[in-house]
């Protein structure tokens, strides 16, 4: 297919004359063209719409155009049954249209199939015609996005002549949305899926599809991979239905994912076993149950064995057994099964599990079942090599998966645009047909004989008002789309379109902004992985923040750093062995370090720190430039964007320049925190830069409130000099310190002791340890020189200091244990009352916030009050996964809620009790209101006079 043609250029306003805008129109935004000569020649080209009727989809694509045009024209456009004097637009198909049939041959629409369709000027009895014609309805509705698109980026239309299919049949938009309205790894706020409401309808839902059609994509999984049995059920299949209604009209089909033990969960049987008859016949009487509501329901996409999830291992069979189940159930209905070949078990076969369980299965699944394969073997890192599984089922319908939300890629906070990235896996030559069996073609069924084949991209849309958190990140989403229709398309041109079609049409905003997306890519490798060092974000476990900051320490499996060196062996020679995956050519480069390319020598190899790369630095230097390089570009990009200061809308500008201040600092963190690291264990000196750098170990620490603590820092000295240092903590106010001195040698470490009193009530605080000695740079933004403290009060101050979790967890000195089989008794001074929760110790954290109790249903803990007033505090969160708000009755009546807690992330709940003039005993119900659970990790009751002290 042919390069995107150049606009003709104009002029635009400035931003004094913009509307402010919200980013919600995303690319299709319809202001009017500015510049006179260009309005003139489109309203010249079209000044008419013609249509002679049609079914949902052509209504569709008139009515977009009705939108479009009248926006961009900045006149009424009206569609009419036929052409009036002057030059017309005329859209339909030849069964629908007369006027198609005289002006585009049947026989080279019919060539293009049901999707494809031809933008064409044609010129008959002396009259001017732009023809957007197609074959079948869906195909006018593509055109139709695509004219307008031409408009939008001020493209000529005197001599237009596009012909255009689409490179695969699957187009998919995969939403890990939940049905409490969460969104696994979304950052653009929460579902916009309403469960609640559906089948009632919101507008949103057709401008979503509207957005979806203008990218060419035609079916959506609207569910988790992770998600339980009840979409496949009532409620949801009537809500499903009315959804997929307004899909419809727009061409996209609706999909869910099936969980694989439904059968059990919902249908009361005893095993989910692919062979089972009444498994057999439990999903075939879903599949009539589901098309008889939805009679063009796509199919299914399910995630098995993978996770924890059920899958049919569990029953001793094949992926290919429980994709052919549920391949059976939709196959007379035309249905197919999307099997994801993401399975691991988080261990040192993650990077080739997919090849070991798939490959023996090639041939084995049914003609309707596709294999949906991750670009990557890991899972969507920053650098990664291409998925060896694609070309090495010949025998196996095969689509890929891209994730254009960025869990691994600076979530909605980090500008990266991933087409680069997707490109080059796109463009990378597999070898296993011979040459030119690129991934594009062998997932464009140009290689093998699929029947099915095309793209998955697991999407990045929440209820954001600009849909995907950052005006900028919808350049993915664009990018996406448009790749899965065309993966010839370069980079460099969908950067400029959708800056364009988002930004308008001023030259310097175009150059601007297209360069900024182009370099964002390498820019956050930079900064975060450069050489293909691999995993190092913090782990997810249900974290909004999971895998946006940096933890190489916890991460050491995937990137093998240690004193002598860095990097993954996955050779033959002397590693897994994992390069034996890809064919001979590859797999001989990839095995040699003279040959093996850069960018994925860490991925592969295990090298010293001063192994030399072809630029001549070692890789130790090579790792301390692209960090300090790469974060000063992030700075760099936020000048870039100032310059369009009067060019852009105030808000999207605003946004966006608050949006690099946050990319600026994340980004030093992952800068300071990885340079300390890898010079911590490498005590190699940076050969241009030198520095002072704290850490605080353990980072997570609990502290006596009102009394001396001590908190050790250990200070490393990253200098060619011993040198005198001086620490500090910054502090909240009201809390006190003292500095502590040392001398520390060249590249060596000392700890020291910094004496800190916290104030006597029970809080939460970051403290930030910071050496100085002269004028040394410290590494200030590590996130090791931090330390994430709880403070609570002495037990001898308490009325009750509770440490809860289980019996064989550690307790904090002078704290009573508050555990499952703390149950009350007459006389006790605490106690649960009827139900009984849960224990869990995580081993993570402080002793305080290690362990927890917890329960998914209402729980009573009755305590025993002194006289008087007093207050409780209720320690909540979890050192992994996040926390439903937590729900606080005393006596029946709610007293305090916290808010929802990402994982990692603690609060104090404050109670007002009250014993009376005698003493009394208070009954504490702890709920979430739901059926989710709930966790406490301390209660802590003072009398007001130790509140106030």
């Amino acid at each position: 297919m042919p390069a995107l043609a150049q606009p003709v250029l104009g002029t635009e306003p400035s931003a004094a004359t913009l509307p402010a805008e919200d980013g919600y129109d995303l690319w299709l935004r319809y202001g009017q063209v500015e510049d006179s000569g260009q309005l003139k020649r489109y309203r010249a080209a079209l000044q008419s719409l013609v249509w002679q009727g049609g079914g949902a989809l052509q209504q569709s694509a008139v009515d977009e155009l009705v939108r479009g045009l009248t926006g961009l024209l900045g006149t009424r456009v009206r569609p009419r049954t036929s052409a009036a004097s002057g030059a017309a637009l005329v859209v339909g198909t030849p069964t629908s249209s007369a006027l198609i049939r005289e002006l585009v041959p049947a026989a080279d629409l019919a060539e293009l199939g049901d999707e494809g369709y031809v933008v064409r000027r044609v010129t008959r009895r002396g009259r001017d015609f732009t023809v957007v014609a197609a074959h079948a309805d869906r195909g006018v509705l593509y055109g139709a996005f695509h004219l307008l698109r031409l408009v939008q980026t001020r493209r000529p239309l005197e001599h237009v002549d596009l012909t255009e299919r689409p490179a695969a049949p699957l187009r998919m938009a995969n939403h890990w949305d939940n049905k409490d309205g969460s969104i696994e790894r979304g950052y653009a706020g929460r579902s916009f899926f309403d469960w609640e409401k559906l089948p009632q309808l919101d507008n949103r839902y057709t401008d979503y599809a509207r957005v979806m059609a203008s990218l060419g994509i035609n079916g959506a999984v609207i569910n988790n991979v992770n998600t339980p049995a009840d979409y496949l059920a009532e409620p949801f299949l009537t809500k499903l239905a009315a959804l997929a209604g307004v899909l419809r009209r727009y061409g996209v089909a609706l999909y869910v994912t099936a969980n694989f033990a439904a059968p059990i969960d919902l249908g009361g049987l005893d095993t989910a076993d692919p062979f089972d008859p009444a498994v057999r016949g439990w999903w075939t009487r879903k599949a009539e149950e589901i098309y008889g509501k939805i009679e063009d329901f796509g199919g299914f996409l399910v995630k098995a064995n993978s996770e924890g999830r059920p899958g049919p291992l569990d029953y001793g069979r094949t992926h290919a057994d429980g994709a052919n189940l549920l391949a059976g159930a939709l196959r007379p209905h035309g249905g197919i099964v999307m099997w994801r070949a993401f399975v691991h078990d988080s261990d040192e076969k993650w990077d080739r599990q997919a090849y070991l369980d798939f490959t023996p299965l090639d041939g084995k699944f049914a003609d309707n079942a596709v294999v949906q394969i991750k670009n990557g073997p890991i899972d969507f890192q920053v650098r990664e090599p291409a998925h060896p599984l694609f070309g090495s089922l010949p025998g196996t319908n095969s689509m890929i998966e891209l994730q254009v939300t960025q869990e691994y890629t600076g979530h909605a906070t980090h500008l990266c645009y991933l087409v680069p990235q997707w490109k080059e896996v796109l463009d990378f030559d597999t070898l296993k047909a011979g040459e030119g069996s690129t991934v594009a073609r062998v997932v464009t069924g140009r290689v093998h004989s699929y029947s099915h084949f095309g793209f998955a991209g697991v999407m990045n849309f929440g209820d954001a008002r600009n849909w995907t958190g950052s005006h900028l990140a919808a350049a993915n989403t664009h990018g996406y789309g448009r790749l899965s229709w065309n993966p010839d398309l370069t980079a460099e041109d969908l950067a400029t379109e959708w800056t364009r079609m988002t930004f308008g049409n001023d030259l310097h905003v175009v150059e601007t902004v297209s360069a900024l997306l182009r370099d964002s890519w390498r820019t956050y490798e930079d900064y975060t992985s450069p050489l293909g060092t691999g995993y190092l974000t913090h782990p997810p476990d249900g974290s909004v923040t999971g895998h946006l900051d940096p933890s190489p320490t916890t991460t050491t499996q995937f990137h093998k750093s240690n004193r002598e060196g860095i990097g993954y062996d996955r050779t033959a020679a002397t590693g897994d062995g994992y390069t034996k995956l890809y064919a001979p050519a590859i797999r001989d480069a990839y095995e040699s370090l003279e040959n093996c390319p850069e960018e994925l020598l860490l991925f592969l190899h295990h090298v010293p720190y001063t192994h030399r790369l072809d630029n001549g630095k070692t890789v130790i230097q090579h790792i301390y430039d692209t960090h300090f390089s790469g974060a000063a570009q992030v700075a760099d990009m936020r000048t870039r964007w100032e310059g369009l200061r009067r060019r852009v809308d105030h808000r999207r500008f605003t946004d966006v320049r608050r949006q690099f201040g946050e990319q600026i600092a994340r980004a030093g963190q992952w800068r300071d925190t990885l340079v300390a690291y890898w010079f911590e264990l490498s005590r190699i000196l940076d050969e241009r830069r030198s520095w002072l750098q704290a850490i605080v170990a353990p980072a997570d620490t609990a502290l006596l409130g009102g009394e001396r603590n001590e908190l050790p820092v250990q200070v490393v000295n990253a200098t060619s000099s011993g040198l005198r240092t001086v620490t500090t903590l910054d502090l909240p106010e009201g809390w006190q310190s003292e500095e502590a001195t040392s001398y520390v040698a060249s590249r060596e470490g000392e700890t020291v002791r910094i004496p800190v009193v916290p104030p006597p009530t029970p809080a939460l605080a970051t403290l930030h340890a910071r050496p100085r000695s002269g004028t040394v740079q410290a590494l200030d933004s590590s996130l090791r020189s931090l330390a994430k403290a709880v403070v609570v009060p002495p037990a001898a101050r308490c009325v009750h200091a509770l440490d809860a979790g289980p019996d064989s967890a550690p307790v904090l000195k002078g704290y009573t244990r508050l555990s499952p089989t703390s149950r009350w008794q007459e006389g006790a001074a605490f106690g649960w009352v009827g139900n009984t929760p849960a224990a869990t110790d995580t081993g993570l954290f402080d002793v305080v916030r290690r362990d927890y109790v917890r329960s998914g249903a209402p729980t009573v803990l009755r305590l025993r009050l002194p006289a008087g007033r007093c207050t409780a505090h209720l320690l909540t969160g979890d050192p992994n996964t996040f926390n439903r708000p937590l729900i606080v009755r005393v006596d029946g009546t709610e007293t305090a809620r916290s808010k929802q807690l990402d994982g990692r992330e603690f609060t104090w709940l404050r109670i007002p009790l009250d014993g009376g003039s005698s003493g009394r005993e208070v009954d504490v119900e702890l709920s979430t209101g739901e059926d989710h659970t709930w966790h406490l990790s301390a209660c802590v009751v003072l009398a007001d006079d130790q509140e106030r002290a």
